[in-house]
């Protein structure tokens, strides 16, 4: 919850989340994340929400599916020896456990290979490939991997065995030259979807081979273990994907699988339901600990035995090496962060490359993982053996980890994977220039705002989408996964009403807001210390998702904080204020006849549509409008009038206070209290009075520099300025005297930090309406009275000393800063 995160969300039309709503026969909540993921089809969000089986596509649209189910049928009838070659991750062991079986229960000579991680590594190997001749071998079945295994596959045909490989990896134009390749990313394969896990692909073979053998469905055994396979391996859930995870998670729940059945009971999830989390950071880690730490073997005998001790054994066994697993990735991360937080400056390097003393290669993958989660950057661990190293990396969004290797080639050894996560090898002597490469090629792709994490929201909620029933129907985006994750949601402006911690140690918080006499409840797990930064009262914007919570048998809508922050509202308050602070002092008298003939030259405009249909037919003109406003509701009437428009995303205009950044101008620019200097008002090619405005002279400051032809006034110029707003009154001057006079230390003085949090505590601790511009104001007063000094004390904050404690009264006419504010009460 530390690290500022920056909140992504797209602007949908509420049009078209009501059209969508009513032909897909689903609520708008459901419409609007529909919309904010890219699909507008009805007919696919049907599908999408009703999975089944036999939407399936035929397995033999896979290229070379025919030439494989043939071969394996001779095998079968022949009685050949088979060897399965898998991979030691959860894909390839659940891929090789599914044919394995499939293979014995029809009575077939068959055996399986799984590599060394640490010795042979991914794929086949050379090594590998020598044994197979040795190994009376007739026909070669590859599961989650061979498509780039060239020279091995050469070497096997050569060598007289059949080979056919299965994959689901990127292939090259050219593929191997085996009997077979089932590959859906093959560049001449049509099969319509290409994103099946290397179980996916298996299970697409044991759906043909069931065809063949005309045993039809008998391949559907084995959905729980492609479940598995599938959503440990990342995929996107969706398509074939979501089906077979669909339709697969609930018999993880009743497995007949013995080795399963007693993995589930070793992890402690017996009756429990089973989803993507408790697959993926549960069971998953348990089966790779089997390849990261030991023989990953004994993971196709957990899944293929029929021995309920021996299974007993081994799923104690790999919860044993994982728990090892665990505690070393323990010891490198502390270690890890130790050289980080001590040794390198993440202000220069955005790429964190750290190396380690004989650190686990099974391990420093995961760690990698962890420190890009922790820092958002690229990272690369990097263990060093005596006279090697080899290095595990991971990235972030828009850093390509296969480009930044392919620009550091001349001082490694190998490298290879792709753009999120790759591997690599080099000499120890050379890491300090590999740390200096890799940073130079991240300074040509990378800049400050690419080291700040996103968070993605589809929709914003109010208090009316809280429903059981719109919980409910969320769940039929279940199961959650790559490319369909959990919605999460935006909910503005809610009052804590109450924020306590709770659980083991403090570690999480409870919290109940207010939403104008709504009381909603929420949970931040792991967010302990907002306690500490928020009090009742605080209005706050959070990104949450939306679930039922069920305690003592009555259920009710909670919210899942994910990120909270001080509400936008609250946000644009200070720096309307802040603003106008800058502004406030260009409101200099002039003679009325000066002032009056100058505003008569100015043009009135006025449309039936309102705002945004002037600002759009002044688009239609061409070049680029600036519309100024001086009043918190005028911002929010034209901001409230663009949205509503489908003509108008944040990328075509958008909100500058006093100011508009020169290498910035938008097509359309709101401005917020422009400054008279500095605003660059005459660079635009026509501007545009909008709302309400404090004072006649403050409008003359502005567009007696621009060219009186580009300005206009949207339908007639109103002085109406909200005197609570910036007039002091001696109740405000009473409070923020006996604020500061509560805050005082020895010497009577008092540090203000923050006069926006200041002016927040003045109005909770008092009853009264006091914002920034009027708390900076009031120490101006007290400072000329003499009732204050000011110290400086770095660029924000002040240091107060009262030089009267006493209760000596002051009249406040003396100040003629004071009068000066009273009178712009008067127009």
């Amino acid at each position: 919850m530390k690290q500022r995160r920056l909140w992504s969300m797209n602007d949908l039309s509420d049009e078209k989340v009501e059209k969508l709503s009513k032909k897909a026969g689903i609520s708008k909540l459901l419409a609007g994340i529909f919309l904010s993921r890219g699909v507008d089809d009805p007919d696919y969000i049907k599908d999408f929400l009703n999975p089944s089986l036999d939407k399936l596509h035929d397995p033999f649209e896979l290229r070379d599916m025919e030439k494989a189910v043939d071969r394996i049928v001779k095998a079968l009838r022949q009685n050949e020896k088979i060897l399965i070659y898998g991979d030691y991750d959860v894909d390839g062991i659940t891929s090789t456990s599914i044919l394995y079986d499939f293979f014995r229960r029809q009575n077939a000579d068959v055996c399986y290979y799984i590599p060394d991680r640490l010795n042979e590594g991914y794929g086949i190997s050379m090594a590998a490939a020598e044994k197979m001749p040795e190994m009376d071998v007739d026909l070669v079945i590859t599961v989650d991997c061979g498509i780039t295994a060239f020279e091995e596959v050469k070497y096997i045909t050569d060598n007289n065995i059949d080979i056919i490989i299965t994959d689901h990896h990127e292939c090259r134009e050219s593929v191997p030259d085996a009997l077979a390749v089932v590959n859906p990313h093959r560049f001449d394969c049509a099969y319509p979807f290409k994103e099946l896990a290397g179980v996916g692909v298996a299970y697409k073979l044991l759906e043909a081979l069931s065809k063949k053998m005309n045993i039809p469905g008998f391949e559907r055994q084995y959905l729980d273990l492609v479940a598995l396979g599938t959503v440990a391996d990342v995929v996107p859930l969706l398509g074939e994907n979501r089906i077979i995870v669909k339709y697969g998670l609930p018999m993880i729940e009743k497995t007949s699988n013995v080795g399963l059945r007693s993995l589930i009971k070793v992890a402690g999830i017996e009756n429990k339901e089973i989803n993507t989390f408790l697959v993926g950071f549960v069971l998953a880690p348990r089966i790779n600990a089997a390849g990261r730490i030991g023989d990953a073997s004994r993971a196709v005998r957990l899944l293929t035995t029929d021995n309920e001790e021996e299974a007993l054994e081994i799923a104690k066994e790999l919860d044993e090496q994982n728990i090892f697993r665990k505690q070393n990735e323990l010891e490198i991360m502390e270690e890890a962060v130790n050289i980080i937080e001590t040794g390198i400056d993440l202000q220069r390097e955005k790429v964190i490359v750290v190396a380690g003393e004989r650190w686990h290669h099974g391990v420093i993958g995961i760690v990698s993982s962890k420190i890009t989660e922790r820092y958002y950057r690229p990272s690369v661990l990097i263990s060093v053996d005596g006279e090697g190293a080899k290095g595990s990396a991971r990235s972030i969004e828009g850093f390509n980890l296969f480009e930044a290797l392919v620009h550091c080639g001349k001082v490694l050894e190998k490298y290879g994977g792709h753009e999120q996560a790759a591997g690599l090898a080099l000499k120890p002597e050379n890491i300090d220039e590999f740390r200096r490469m890799i940073n130079e090629y991240a300074d040509s792709v990378l800049d400050e705002d690419d080291l700040v994490p996103r968070m993605k929201i589809d929709v914003r909620i109010t208090k009316e989408d809280m429903t059981l029933e719109n919980c409910k129907e969320l769940k039929l985006l279940e199961p959650f996964g790559e490319s369909n994750p959990p919605p999460v949601f935006r909910y503005d402006n809610l009052k804590v009403h109450e924020i306590r911690p709770v659980g083991q140690d403090s570690r999480h918080a409870k919290i109940r807001f207010d939403d104008n006499g709504t009381l909603i409840d929420a949970i931040c797990f792991n967010g302990g210390g907002l306690t500490d930064c928020y009090e009742l009262s605080d209005i706050v914007d959070v990104v949450c998702s939306m679930e039922i919570n069920l305690w003592n048998g009555r259920e009710n809508v909670q919210l899942n904080i994910k990120d909270i922050r001080p509400g936008l509202a609250v946000e644009r308050q200070n720096k309307f204020y802040f603003s106008l602070d800058r502004c406030i002092d260009f409101i200099i008298p002039q003679e009325d006849n000066i002032v009056d003939e100058v505003l008569a030259k100015l043009q009135t405009v006025e449309y039936p549509g309102g705002i945004a249909e002037a600002i759009s037919a002044f688009l239609a003109e061409g070049g680029k409008t600036a519309v100024l406003v001086n009043s918190p509701e005028s911002l929010e009437f034209v901001e409230n009038a663009l949205k509503k428009t489908s003509l108008f995303s944040r990328n075509k205009y958008d909100v500058f206070y006093s100011s508009v950044p020169q290498d910035n101008i938008k097509e359309v620019s709101v401005v917020v209290n422009p400054h008279p200097e500095g605003a660059l008002l005459s660079k635009f090619d026509r501007v545009i009075l909008f709302g309400a405005w404090m004072s006649k002279d403050y409008i003359y400051q502005i567009v007696r520099k621009i060219d009186l032809k580009k300005v206009y006034v949207y339908n007639k110029i109103i002085i109406d300025f909200t005197n609570d707003d910036i007039i002091l009154q001696r109740q405000d001057m009473a409070a923020v005297y006996r604020y500061l006079k509560s805050c005082c230390q020895q010497n009577n003085q008092v540090v203000l930090k923050d006069l926006f949090a200041v002016a927040r505590e003045v109005s909770k601790k008092y009853g009264i309406s006091m914002n920034y511009f009027k708390v900076k104001r009031a120490i101006q007063v007290f400072e000329e009275l003499s009732l204050l000094n000011k110290l400086p004390c770095g660029e924000r904050e002040q240091i107060i000393v009262l030089n009267n404690m006493g209760n000596t009264k002051t009249n406040l006419e003396n100040s003629c800063f004071f009068r000066s504010i009273q009178m712009l009460g008067s127009g």
